[in-house]
C-alpha cells in the first residue's frame, strides 16, 4: 500500500490549473490512485491540506473531484501532525523547505507516512 503525500500543485497542474508541461502527468497520477486500491491519499489531521486542495481547485476542476473522490472511496489516510528531527529538517531546508514554507505541511506528513514520498507537480518525488 501506498499512501502518498501530493503537493496542491499536482491537482492543480492536473486540472489544467498549472504547468501545461506536467498536466498529463499529473492528471495520469490521480487517475491512477482513484483506479488501483493501493494507493491512498495522505491528509493531516489539521485539515490543512484537504482545505488547500479544494481551495486552490474550485468546483468543477478534476483536482476538487479527485479530493472528494478519494474520501467517498474511503482511500485517504489521515496523519498526525509531528515534530522533525534536527537532521531531516536540516535536509528538507537545503531543499528549500523551511518551516515558514507554505509546503511545510506536505513535508509533515509526507514524513508520517508508510513510504515517506512527498509527490511535487514536476512529478519529482522528494523522500522525507
Amino acid at each position: 500500500m501506498d499512501d502518498l503525500t501530493l503537493d496542491v500543485c499536482v491537482l492543480m497542474t492536473g486540472s489544467s490549473i498549472g504547468n501545461p508541461r506536467y498536466q498529463n502527468t499529473c492528471l495520469d497520477l490521480m487517475k491512477r490512485m482513484l483506479a488501483i486500491d493501493n494507493y491512498k491519499l495522505a491528509l493531516d489531521k489539521k485539515r490543512q491540506i484537504r482545505h488547500q486542495y479544494l481551495r486552490k481547485n474550485g468546483e468543477g476542476t478534476f483536482g476538487h473531484h479527485f479530493v472528494i473522490q478519494m474520501a467517498l472511496k474511503e482511500k485517504t489516510v489521515i496523519i498526525p501532525w509531528r515534530n522533525l528531527n534536527d537532521a531531516i529538517r536540516v535536509k528538507l531546508e537545503e531543499e528549500g523547505f523551511t518551516r515558514n514554507s507554505e509546503d511545510y505541511k506536505y513535508v509533515i506528513c509526507a514524513s508520517g507516512t508508510c513510504c515517506n514520498k512527498l509527490v511535487s507537480h514536476t512529478t519529482r518525488i522528494f523522500s522525507v
